[in-house]
């Protein structure tokens, strides 16, 4: 894998690919694109899960004709990811109610390069056997989802989330089996989650998230290793993810690469 824009493209792809993909579960057809930009709608009045990837500059106009007019229409939320190498008018898209946030590190690694034990223990981490990190059940989506929706920002948000999850136990695991869910639990209490999303050319890192009051512990890091090695289990190439930049140096010490920047924008009606 060549490390250059091509490595990008290959992570705005699966977050394309990962965003239809959670929204066809729900709401079939209800993923549109134009020339340049991808819209996903889940039917949800959720920002994390309703989103529109845009991989090329174009008119303010043309994104508020086809993606924030679209869900203004529903009141809901959405996010706005832009790949390409040049910005946006971060100006004219507020004026929009498009706001900017803190943009995020594309990352990508060759499986077979990957350094497990990159993610080796810090000072201060957990040891012993009271972490377990294991794969979800159809029964345990709703607890998955607990975690994910504790570390929203707003109370409308956390539900609409929780309701995805409960939703995805009601659909045949073949429908969603590109989607594979951990939990990590502390002495039983489940405090951690992630998940990998497999598209057709790449396997992609989401939801990586630690509750508040179990930060510190080295707990996302084993969380982190364990994915790793699932990764390394099955039969793709590539895995990808999406990063904070404070956050990108367990990744570059396991072997991944920082392969970009991607900016993202929050509307909320």
């Amino acid at each position: 894998m060549k490390y250059s824009l091509s490595a990008k493209n290959l992570v705005c792809r699966n977050l394309e690919a990962h965003a239809s993909y959670c929204a066809g579960l729900l709401n079939p057809n209800h993923t549109k694109e134009i020339t340049g930009i991808v819209r996903s709608d889940t039917g949800l009045l959720t920002s994390r899960l309703n989103q529109a990837v845009s991989n090329t500059v174009m008119l303010p106009r043309i994104l508020q004709r086809f993606a924030l007019d679209y869900f203004a229409e529903r009141h809901s939320p959405f996010t706005l990811w832009h790949s390409a190498s040049k910005p946006l008018d971060d100006d004219a898209l507020a004026q929009l109610g498009l706001q900017r946030k803190q943009s995020q590190v594309a990352m990508a690694a060759e499986v077979q390069r990957l350094a497990v034990q990159g993610a080796a223990p810090s000072e201060g981490d957990l040891t012993g056997d009271e972490l377990e990190v294991s794969g979800v059940k159809k029964e345990e989506l709703a607890t998955y989802g607990e975690v994910l929706a504790a570390e929203c920002s707003s109370a409308q948000e956390a539900a609409e989330l929780q309701k995805f999850y409960i939703a995805l136990a009601a659909i045949p695991e073949q429908r969603r089996a590109r989607l594979r869910f951990f939990l990590a639990r502390l002495e039983g209490v489940p405090v951690a989650a992630g998940c990998l999303f497999a598209s057709a050319d790449a396997l992609g890192l989401y939801d990586l998230t630690t509750l508040q009051d179990y930060r510190g512990r080295g707990i996302g890091r084993r969380l982190f290793r364990h994915l790793l090695e699932q990764a390394q289990a099955s039969h793709h190439r590539s895995l990808v993810a999406l990063v904070p930049a404070e956050r990108q140096q367990l990744p570059l010490d396991c072997g991944f690469f920082a392969v970009g920047e991607v900016a993202r924008y929050l509307f909320t009606p």
